[in-house]
């Protein structure tokens, strides 16, 4: 298939915009490679082939950062806050309970 073509040829679809992907297409059509209607169909595959594996590549990502900051066991902003606000509530219960003593 021609889109496997194109993309063994090292143009993988993670970098292919669609305008890049126009350009290759309209290139193919004035090679007579490919007629109007598989062009279209032609950029179409390789547009959402693109999208999905880019978002492929986030998910991994987003998975092996998550498993880094396990391993090194850092914080995570929402333990951050979470932390940050429980000692907001212990703070305010010391002062309640330093101005109690202080009126007894």
């Amino acid at each position: 298939m021609l889109l496997d073509l194109i993309i063994s040829l090292g143009w993988g679809t993670v970098s292919l915009t669609r305008e890049k992907a126009e350009k290759m297409v309209d290139l193919l059509i004035k090679r007579g490679e490919i007629s109007r209607e598989e062009a279209k169909n032609t950029l179409n595959e390789l547009v959402n082939r693109g999208e999905k594996e880019r978002a492929e590549i986030r998910q991994y990502l987003k998975q092996e950062m998550k498993s880094m900051l396990q391993k090194y066991n850092v914080v995570t902003r929402e333990e951050y806050l979470s932390l940050q606000e429980k000692i907001n509530m212990l703070e305010q219960k010391c002062k309640e309970s330093d101005n109690s003593s202080a009126n007894d």
